[in-house]
């Protein structure tokens, strides 16, 4: 690749990734293994989603878009480019109000 150097964190990227991974994402897993759900979702995979699409991708698609090719062709990254269907969006909702039991967004 020899986009990046192999110093670790001389580069913006290297920072990026050690949040997500270390930071936010410790924050997820240490929340869940103590059942704190605000630190699961909001502090801990909220953050690390938002800045893993917003931050870290945008970093790889500009050193290699290979590699960001190949990483968006996973199932799980697939609605980024693509979108998603009406019947993906409905499954979606669907699953949400049984978690929910209907109680959704301050009703």
């Amino acid at each position: 690749m020899g986009k990046i150097t192999p110093t670790p964190f001389d580069e913006e990227i290297d920072w990026v990734f050690y949040e997500l991974w270390h930071h936010e994402g410790r924050r997820a897993r240490h929340g869940l293994s103590k059942m704190a759900p605000d630190f699961v979702h909001w502090q801990g995979f909220y953050e690390v989603a938002k800045h893993f699409y917003t931050k870290f991708l945008p970093m790889v698609r500009k050193l290699s878009p290979e590699v960001a090719k190949e990483l968006l062709s996973q199932e799980t990254h697939r609605w980024i480019d693509q979108g998603m269907s009406k019947e993906e969006i409905a499954q979606m909702l669907e699953f949400y109000d049984k978690e929910m039991q209907g109680k959704r967004g301050g009703s």
